[in-house]
C-alpha cells in the first residue's frame, strides 16, 4: 500500500506569511515602518481596553462617526491572520482611533500614527488580502475538503508574490517608497520558503488527480502561462494510468466471480467473454470520456457533482470519491483538540471524558448561535474591558477594496471579507 504524507495547506500559509512577517519586522530603521507601525496599532489596541474610562473615551469617538463601537483585536506571534484582522479592524477604525488620541492631549503622543504610517498598514493589508483569502477557503470551516484546489492556490499564491516584486522593481508607484527595498527581501525570503513547500507536492499524486477530477476546471490550469504543455499530458496520463490500476483488480474479480448468463439451457462460454471484456474495456475508457466532456463550471463542489452524476462515469465517481475526501487541511481536527486542551488543564486534571466532550459540544453550541460562554477569572485584571471585536460593515470592506485596488474586484475575492 503506497503512503503519501499530505500536509496542511493553512499551516504551510501561515508559515510562508510569518517568514514574510518576521522578515518585514525586523528589517527597517527609517524613522517610519512596518514594524513600528504595528506595534503602534498594537498599543492602540491594549490602550483602549485598558481600562473602563479609556474604553468610554473611545465609544463616544466611534460614536461621533455613527460607527459602532469595537475593540481592536491583538494579533498572536502563531497566526499571522491575526495581524491582517488586527490591521483591518484598526484601518476601519481609523477616525475614532485619531480622535482618540486627540482627546488624550499629550498622553498618548507616542503612539499616534502618521499619515506615513496609516499607508504603510494599509499596504500591507491589500497585499495581504489573497493569503487570507486562501487561509479562509483552507480551514475546513466548510464541509468540502477543497484538495482539488491546492494547486490554485499555489498558482495564485507565486503570482501574486511575482505581481508585487514587479511593482516594487519599477521605480513607479509603491516602488518609490522607502520602505520597497525592506519589502522586496522580504518578499524573497518568502518566496524560497514557499518553493520549499511546494516542491513536496510533486510526489503526492492526489493533488494532480484531485484537480483533473474537479469538474469545473480538469485540465484547465495546465493551459496557463505558468504551465508548460508536459505538464498537462504528464498530470493527465498519471491520473489516467492510476484509474485503470484502481479499477483491474475488482474488474478481474468480478469478471471471474458472477455466474454467466444462462439463455434457457445453454451455456455460451466464449459470448460471456466477450462480454466480460467488452465491460473492462468500457470501465478503462471512463476517463477518456470524462475528460471529453465540457467542464461544468456552474458546481460548489465536486464531491456533490459526483453523487449526482455516478451513474454516468460508474467507475470513474468511485475513483473520484477516493481522491476528492481527502482533507487539504487539518485545521479543524486541531482545532478541535486545541478545545479540549484548554479543558483539560493541570488544575482539572481528573475530568472524565465524557465531562470534556460534553463542555466541547456546549462551547460549539454556544458560538454557532452567537453566544460566547462566560468565564469568570478571579485572577485576571478587573480593570480590563472584555474583547468586543464587532463585525465591520460589509458595505465598507466592498468600498475600501474598490478603492484601494483601484480597480473591480472578483464576486469571490470580495466574498471572504462579507460579515
Amino acid at each position: 500500500m503506497e503512503t503519501q504524507h499530505i500536509p496542511c495547506l493553512a499551516h504551510i500559509i501561515n508559515l510562508v506569511v510569518k517568514n514574510f512577517l518576521d522578515n518585514l519586522e525586523g528589517s527597517e530603521e527609517e524613522d517610519f515602518s512596518f514594524f513600528q507601525t504595528l506595534n503602534k496599532i498594537r498599543t492602540v489596541a491594549k490602550t483602549i481596553r485598558s481600562s473602563s474610562l479609556k474604553w468610554e473615551t473611545f465609544k463616544r469617538c466611534c460614536e461621533s462617526y455613527d460607527m459602532k463601537p469595537m475593540t481592536i483585536p491583538l494579533d498572536v506571534a502563531v497566526r499571522w491572520n491575526s495581524t491582517f484582522n488586527m490591521l483591518e479592524q484598526a484601518v476601519y477604525l481609523r477616525r475614532p482611533i485619531r480622535r482618540f488620541i486627540d482627546d488624550c492631549d499629550d498622553e498618548f503622543d507616542a503612539i499616534r500614527l502618521s499619515e506615513e504610517e496609516w499607508e504603510l498598514g494599509e499596504m500591507l493589508l491589500v497585499f495581504l488580502m489573497p493569503f487570507k483569502r486562501c487561509t479562509a477557503r483552507f480551514e475546513c470551516n466548510s464541509t468540502t475538503p477543497e484538495i482539488d484546489y491546492v494547486f490554485f492556490a499555489y498558482d495564485m499564491m507565486y503570482n501574486h508574490i511575482d505581481d508585487v516584486k514587479y511593482a516594487l522593481n519599477s521605480g513607479n508607484g509603491i516602488g518609490l517608497l522607502p520602505c520597497a527595498q525592506y519589502m522586496l527581501k522580504a518578499l524573497n525570503e518568502m518566496e524560497e520558503t514557499l518553493k520549499r513547500y511546494y516542491s513536496k507536492t510533486e510526489f503526492p499524486t492526489v493533488y494532480g488527480d484531485s484537480m483533473i477530477l474537479n469538474p469545473r476546471c480538469k485540465l484547465s490550469l495546465f493551459e496557463e502561462e505558468s504551465w508548460s504543455y508536459e505538464d498537462s499530458n504528464r498530470y493527465s496520463a498519471s491520473c489516467r494510468r492510476r484509474f485503470q490500476q484502481y479499477e483491474q483488480p475488482r474488474s478481474q474479480y468480478t469478471s471471474a466471480n458472477d455466474p454467466p448468463h444462462v439463455a434457457g439451457d445453454a451455456v455460451d462460454v466464449e459470448f460471456e467473454a466477450m462480454l466480460a471484456r467488452r465491460s473492462f474495456s468500457r470501465r478503462r475508457n471512463d476517463f477518456d470520456r470524462w475528460v471529453d466532456i465540457p467542464n461544468d463550471t456552474g458546481i460548489k463542489s465536486s464531491l456533490e457533482w459526483w453523487k449526482r452524476n455516478h451513474s454516468s462515469f460508474p467507475d470513474l465517481a468511485k475513483f473520484a470519491r477516493d481522491v476528492l475526501a481527502v482533507p487539504a487541511s487539518g485545521c479543524k481536527v486541531e482545532r478541535e483538540f486545541s478545545i479540549s486542551g484548554r479543558i483539560a488543564t493541570w488544575q482539572r486534571n481528573r475530568l472524565n471524558a465524557s465531562t470534556i466532550t460534553n463542555s466541547m459540544m456546549y462551547k460549539s453550541v454556544l458560538g454557532k448561535r452567537g453566544r460566547e460562554l462566560m468565564v469568570e477569572d478571579g485572577d485576571g485584571d478587573e480593570s480590563m474591558v472584555s474583547e468586543n471585536c464587532g463585525v465591520i460593515p460589509p458595505e465598507w470592506k466592498n468600498h475600501w477594496w474598490l478603492t484601494k485596488l483601484k480597480r473591480p474586484v472578483r464576486e469571490e475575492v470580495l466574498e471572504s471579507y462579507r460579515g
